[in-house]
């Protein structure tokens, strides 16, 4: 009888394991990616000086969506809405238009998701400098 009930112990706990193991996975996407979007950056800023801001917010999205490139200034106006205005009115930063790409791409791989269940926004504050 023990063994069954150190399986059905492990079977309740599996739910809660399985969740920590999403937001690890949750965590290394959003680690890799800022990473890979930071060199974009740099590579773009590199190739194209005189572009800043915005534009060169769209540059490196439209180069990380390779194809899709044409939705690269919807995601850099979906991420201005989305972290401009509010709680405070602030300027657009690259640190907010990577955290929106990274939640959209996540997002988009399992069209079943919903959300997340970490702060993608604290992975991408350790990676993207606040000042860029």
């Amino acid at each position: 009888m023990a063994p069954l009930r150190e399986l059905l112990g492990r079977l309740r706990q599996f739910p809660r394991n399985l969740g920590v193991s999403v937001a690890h996975a949750e965590r290394r996407y959003a680690r890799q990616a800022s990473r890979e979007l930071l060199e974009l950056y740099r590579l773009e800023h590199r190739e194209h000086p005189q572009l800043t801001g915005r534009s060169l917010y769209e540059a490196v999205v439209a180069r990380r969506l390779g194809p899709n490139a044409g939705n690269a200034a919807d995601i850099v106006r979906r991420a201005e809405e989305s972290f401009t205005d509010w709680p405070v009115e602030r300027e657009l930063r690259f640190r907010h238009v990577v955290h929106y790409q990274i939640f959209d791409e996540y997002r988009l791989q399992a069209p079943a998701r919903q959300g997340t269940r970490t702060n993608i926004g604290d992975v991408v504050a350790r990676i993207i400098p606040e000042e860029i």
